[in-house]
């Protein structure tokens, strides 16, 4: 049978077109690095690669938005790592400056440099990520959140809520990108501790003013009752008084009279002064009238420079002077003996300033133990998250493994196949030339 040479030369033609195409496709390969170029190049394996592009990039955003949250997590354990070096820095001069061997002169340079440590800790609670205040919760607040107030600095306000900021959840784990302003302080502390800011503001008069605390050694209620003052709600207790058997641990006892009296001995501008204050059973801790025990001693403090106060919270009566000053029991006018008032009310029978500073490094350690506990936790959820982070890492490089495998190129075998593709275009370049020149009267004969 004899093949026509249109046949021939067309048969020709075509397999240079294909060899071309593999040719051109084979360099794009060794060129780009990748063998799928178009979806019609392996619809199987392009599918498995779109579906490997998608769960990449999903878990890119999650490495990103893990990422973020250690950044800010690491900001708040920054800030909260200054406010320890802040408390321990406190603590350090509060031991300095707790001895009787100092002048006022140096008693004030230390508490000038506990002043400077307090603006320092509203410094840090006024830290910002982002354009937020750490610790200002879930307020949006455009003023900082802890605002100071007096000069010197007498208290601080708080504009913010007690909510952690920010939330990451991942997998079904929550977790707060910040701790609470609570949590980082000690404010508004439940068992009535001190803040960080009252303790530095304490401290700081304690050693100026050489301020000398009287304050109950333990609270002053029994168990499971509470020891009532001002509420300022009609609907409150009626504040307790002295005479209330079973709200004290310490049950009190009058005197022969049936009173109670206790004598107060300080001093007022370096010139000394005493009271004795005499007191029905009828009489309350602390009503907010200067009939109440704590009245009665606030309208001697001209006299003695004592001043009292009742913590409802803590549940101690607290009194305050100057240097050095005593509170003893004392028998009323026609009494025979004394009763135990300062035993109800669990009070030393002398307070003076070394023994109030030594008083007020236990505020300052407890304090600083808030903040540690603060930073374990925030720790804690750096740590879980870095964890997560390398997780995440380690699936994108798994992934992008697969990916290669399925996009990439063998380079070696490609160049293989693209030299025998170039041999074989040659060689039909080669027989397609021969083709062109032969005449009809080649083929006849």
């Amino acid at each position: 049978m004899r093949i026509a040479t249109s046949t021939i030369y067309a048969q020709q033609t075509s397999a240079i077109t294909d060899q071309q195409a593999l040719y051109q496709q084979i360099g794009n390969q060794l060129s780009t690095g990748k063998q799928l170029q178009d979806p019609s190049d392996d619809p199987a394996r392009i599918a498995q690669d779109l579906t490997l592009h998608s769960s990449i990039d999903a878990t890119n955003q999650q490495s990103t938005n893990v990422q973020s949250a250690v950044s800010e997590l690491t900001t708040t354990d920054s800030a909260l790592s200054s406010l320890t070096s802040v408390l321990q820095s406190a603590r350090q001069l509060a031991i300095q400056g707790s001895t009787d061997n100092l002048t006022d002169q140096q008693r004030t340079a230390i508490g000038n440099q506990i002043d400077q440590l307090l603006q320092q800790a509203i410094a840090v609670g006024n830290t910002s990520y982002a354009g937020r205040y750490i610790f200002a919760g879930t307020t949006k607040t455009v003023n900082p959140p802890v605002q100071q107030q007096g000069n010197p600095i007498a208290a601080v306000q708080f504009l913010g809520n007690q909510q952690a900021q920010g939330q990451l959840v991942y997998n079904g784990q929550e977790f707060a990108l910040s701790t609470t302003f609570q949590a980082a302080f000690n404010y508004t502390s439940a068992d009535g501790s001190p803040d960080v800011f009252q303790t530095l503001i304490t401290l700081r008069n304690t050693l100026v003013n050489k301020t000398a605390v009287d304050q109950s050694a333990a609270a002053i209620n029994q168990a499971g009752s509470v020891v009532y003052g001002p509420q300022g709600v009609p609907a409150s207790p009626a504040p307790t008084t002295i005479g209330t058997p079973n709200a004290f641990a310490i049950t009190p006892v009058a005197d022969s009279t049936g009173n109670y009296s206790i004598t107060v001995h300080g001093t007022v501008n370096g010139v000394q002064g005493i009271s004795t204050i005499t007191m029905p059973p009828a009489t309350a801790i602390d009503d907010g009238t200067a009939t109440s025990l704590v009245g009665r001693i606030n309208a001697v403090s001209a006299t003695t420079g004592v001043t009292a106060s009742f913590n409802a919270k803590t549940q101690k009566v607290v009194l305050t002077g100057s240097g050095s000053f005593y509170v003893s029991d004392t028998p009323s006018p026609g009494a025979a003996n004394t009763s135990n008032l300062t035993k109800v009310l669990n009070l030393a029978p002398q307070a003076d300033f070394v023994q109030n500073v030594s008083t007020q490094l236990g505020d300052v350690d407890h304090a600083l133990s808030s903040v540690l506990n603060a930073r374990s936790v925030v720790g804690a959820r750096i740590q879980a998250l870095g964890a997560i982070q390398n997780q995440l890492q380690t699936a994108v490089t798994d992934n992008k493994k697969m990916e290669s495998a399925i996009e990439d190129v063998d380079v070696a075998a490609a160049v293989s196949k693209f030299s025998q593709t170039q041999t074989a275009l040659q060689a039909a370049y080669s027989t397609t030339t021969k083709l062109e020149s032969k005449t009809l009267f080649d083929y006849l004969g």
